[in-house]
Formats: structure tokens, sequence, C-alpha cells
């Protein structure tokens, strides 16, 4: 039995979508990241929509391209001949970005001691996020995940 204010709920909000890009669940994000319950929904929801913005930026020329080939939605885009794949790269892009954003913030949730998680709050778990997200922006637009950079 536990006495804490924390609630194990999903979210029911939903972050619309425009049309061509699909709606964004937050309960699905909460359950497939494993989000730990101390965040708050709205700092859940915020993140999420950020997380969206950067996906969607990354993704502004092919989706011109995809436009003018013809598609309504990005659910109509075939990806490796499978219907809704490339739905499915798009919400794993957008999901582990705002991970890796929300890991950032676990710091600022939970200070007690006891509940310190460096899993939680690794910057090296949160690369591993970012560059998961990449990865899937990457697919989508046909590239290849090695990049080169000059330093």
């Amino acid at each position: 039995m536990s006495f804490n204010a924390l609630t194990y709920q999903t979210s029911t909000a939903t972050l619309a979508g425009d049309g061509w890009y699909p709606d964004i669940a937050v309960g699905e994000f909460q359950l497939m990241y494993r989000l730990p319950a101390e965040y708050a929904e709205s700092l859940v929801e915020d993140h999420l929509g950020l997380a969206r913005l950067w996906a969607v930026r990354q993704l502004q020329e092919w989706r011109a391209a995809q436009e003018m080939a013809g598609y309504l939605s990005l659910a109509e885009v075939p990806f490796a001949g499978l219907a809704g794949e490339a739905t499915r790269l798009f919400k794993r892009a957008v999901y582990c970005h705002a991970k890796a954003l929300l890991l950032g913030q676990f710091a600022t949730v939970e200070r007690r001691e006891a509940a310190k998680n460096d899993a939680k709050e690794s910057p090296e778990t949160a690369d591993r996020f970012y560059a998961w997200a990449q990865d899937a922006i990457a697919d989508l637009c046909g590239r290849g995940r090695i990049v080169a950079e000059l330093i």
C-alpha cells in the first residue's frame, strides 16, 4: 500500500495532428516509453508537443516531396511496402525525442537521495533517445543513419 500523491493513470489527452501528421495520444507515449509517475501530465504534454515540433521541422522538405507525389497524409505514404509504417516511424521519432527531453527534467522533479536513478538522469541515456529519434527520421526520409560532422 502506498500513501504518496503519485497517480499511475495514463493521460487521455491527445495532441491533434494537422491532417497530414497523425494525432499523438499522450497515454500511448506514457505506456510505451514507461515514464516515471513523478512527471506531471502537463509537463509530459508540453515536452511531447515540443518533440512533435522538432520532428515536423526535420521532415519539412520530405513532406513537401510526399505531397508533390500525391500523398494526402503520412498514413498514405508507403514505407518498405507496409501500410502505416511511416506513421510508426514518425511517432517513434517524436516519442524518443520527447523521452530524451523529459529525462533532463527528472532532476527537477524528484530530488530525494533514495530516488536517485542514473537511468532516469544520465546524459548517456538521453543521448541514446535523441539518437533513436534521429534514426527514425533518417529511416523515414530514406537516408543512411551514419553522418559525418565537421569538428
